[in-house]
């Protein structure tokens, strides 16, 4: 077995969950609640994972009422999207016949009406009503089961009367899966959706308990992982060079009034024809394929046309940007050639990575570090200041070990990118035309202009009383910039092997297999199965007509947890991925247990240590 692998999956990973279910034994007389766990090395090519199942029977008179508990393992995938009809038309968003503006400005956080002075009042019900229409949009969500494997670990009506564990392994093939990684679904009470995209992938223990009285059910034990290997490049690394135009994104919104008219008031004051222009020229010193765990160094220099705007700021970070594929196929081929261009959504996973005790580290501090507490920095960032004689900054990111790895998987693909964000500044006098006179003078009128010289920064540092003791002086100049974005292709590799792996995608490719102990192994050959939603589920989730883009009652909305509860019931076949335990941190528990020495006491009273099968 490749060590590199062997070190990988048992450090890396654990898998472990708890659910119950309350069912009537065969008596009748009261319930029966059973608990199931799992703990587990991490899924990855040519290797054999270990693991553990534990049944936990809580009633003393159903200890006997088990004829036999399996454990299944599936890899589940799951995709929908909401995306126009052919010829298909939105209604545009008409100027209210009542242009009152709501009374309860205060309680939604509107400090000043006066800022509303000019705001026209739109009627949204049309356009809301729009969203929910089945003659104007297509809705279609499933679930695609890439394998499922099973296999017999209690039998012959075994005695519950105190928990029991029973190992397994999980023999994978030299293929690579998708790695599984923490994932928020977008969309509330809020707001509706409009062309819209969604995807997830879980695997999943499953205990399937059998009664004595013929009742069979189905427990989520807990969820795991898959570590996909890369071949080491084999290029020599040289400087990777790349030169790119910053760009102002718009946002989701931009079709919308209120947007529309901060956009226009924009133009108006400070047109783009006349802003600077601003290209960034990066050189990352190792190239631009790196492996988790290792750091990114380079340097960004910012070159600017004149104009009307001057550099600021600058951050770089880690991101990644998932593609849809899946989802714009079936827009494109359904009638909406321009689901791409017009899917108004973020994302962006910035923040997010894979499944992996290394998010876990707390679970395993002593005595001497539990008051100590940091957070994984999942996609960490570097910031700087830009001027004319200073425009470029030198960096120097450390690739986390939960950074996703670049992956294709069914419904989309992931890939990791450099996001480089400009602060840009523009003058007084436009900021003055955009916030109109009178909040230009509440808010940044009397703002000090700061200067390029930081010496001088420092100096007005220390003559007020909010700046900390050798900052520079802050200002109030942010409410007069704008934030212009470009990105720097990357690749972020996961582990490394001297093995290749086929992709999971490729035709004809076998899948991991469950097994009770050791043998000798035929993998499966992976038949997918693709499983549609009920429409009316669907639609239930994606169509709803609780919500509005009206922003005053959007924001009443915000305050209404009764219409959160109900949206939170709403059927989606992807809420419970994830969810419970994971195996891995239960499994690298134990092996911590193990080394510190601890024991505990079973039920019955008797003491002993965490060892392994």
């Amino acid at each position: 077995m490749n060590q590199a692998l062997l070190a990988i999956a048992i450090l890396a990973t654990t898998v472990v969950a708890s659910l119950s279910h309350n069912g009537t034994g065969s008596t009748g007389s009261s319930d029966c609640t059973v608990h199931a766990w799992v703990r587990a090395e991490n899924l990855a090519p040519s290797y054999v994972s270990h693991g553990e199942l534990r049944i936990k029977v809580v009633q003393a008179h159903c200890a006997d009422k088990i004829a036999s508990v399996a454990l299944r393992l599936q890899l589940d995938e799951f995709g929908e999207v909401k995306h126009l009809r052919q010829d298909a038309v939105i209604p545009d968003i008409q100027k209210a016949n009542n242009q009152t503006l709501p009374d309860d400005l205060m309680s939604l956080g509107y400090f000043r009406a006066s800022d509303l002075t000019n705001e026209v009042v739109y009627d949204y019900g049309p356009y809301d009503k729009a969203m929910s229409d089945p003659e104007i949009w297509v809705v279609h969500a499933e679930e695609r089961r890439a394998w499922s494997t099973e296999v017999t670990l209690f039998e012959n009506n075994p005695n519950f009367s105190r928990p029991l564990v029973k190992p397994f392994i999980v023999a994978s093939p030299a293929v690579n899966f998708p790695p599984s990684f923490n994932n928020y679904r977008p969309g509330s009470t809020l707001d509706l959706y409009q062309r819209h995209v969604y995807s997830d992938l879980e695997y999943h223990y499953i205990a399937v308990v059998n009664f004595t009285d013929g009742r069979t059910v189905d427990l989520r034990a807990g969820y795991t992982t898959f570590s996909p290997a890369f071949l080491k490049p084999s290029v020599t690394t040289t400087p990777f060079k790349w030169t790119g135009t910053f760009e102002e994104k718009e946002g989701c919104s931009k079709d919308l009034p209120q947007t529309r008219k901060t956009l226009d008031d924009r133009e108006r004051c400070l047109p783009g024809d006349l802003r600077s222009v601003f290209v960034a020229e990066v050189t990352l010193e190792d190239g631009n394929v790196i492996q988790r765990g290792n750091p990114l160094k380079g340097r960004v220099t910012v070159r600017a046309t004149n104009g009307s705007t001057k550099m600021s700021g600058i951050s770089v970070s880690l991101t990644n940007i998932r593609t849809p594929h899946w989802a714009a196929e079936r827009a494109t081929t359904g009638g909406d050639p321009d689901f791409n261009s017009l899917l108004c959504q973020w994302s962006g996973i910035s923040g997010q990575g894979v499944i992996s005790v290394d998010s876990f580290s707390h679970v395993f501090k002593t005595k001497d570090e539990e008051h100590s507490f940091s957070f994984t920095d999942n996609y960490p960032s570097h910031h700087g200041v830009l001027t004319e004689a200073k425009p470029f900054m030198d960096f120097e990111l450390q690739i986390p070990s939960t950074a996703i790895p670049d992956f294709s998987s069914y419904y989309s693909s992931t890939e990791t990118a450099l996001e480089l964000s400009l602060t840009v500044a523009y003058s007084r006098d436009a900021a003055e035309c955009i916030m109109g006179a009178d909040a230009y003078k509440r808010y940044i009128a009397f703002e000090d202009e700061p200067t390029a010289d930081d010496v001088s920064r420092l100096e007005d540092g220390l003559w007020d009383s909010y700046t900390p003791v050798g900052e520079q002086v802050r200002s109030n100049i942010w409410l007069r910039t704008l934030t212009l974005k470009t990105t720097v292709p990357i690749v972020v590799l996961g582990d490394i092997s001297e093995r290749p792996a086929e992709h999971y995608l490729a035709l004809g490719q076998p899948s991991p297999i469950i097994l009770a102990s050791p043998a000798d192994v035929m993998f499966p050959s992976a038949q997918p199965v693709i499983i549609e939603e009920p429409l009316v589920n669907t639609s239930a989730r994606l169509m709803h007509s609780e919500g509005t883009f009206d922003p005053y009652q959007s924001r009443r909305n915000f305050h209404n947890w009764t219409r959160l509860m109900a949206y939170n019931e709403i059927p989606d076949p992807s809420a419970q991925y994830n969810q419970g335990n994971y195996a891995g941190l239960l499994w690298k528990k134990k092996l911590v247990a193990e080394e510190r020495g601890i024991t505990v006491t079973a039920d019955e009273g008797a003491q002993h240590p965490f060892v392994a099968p």
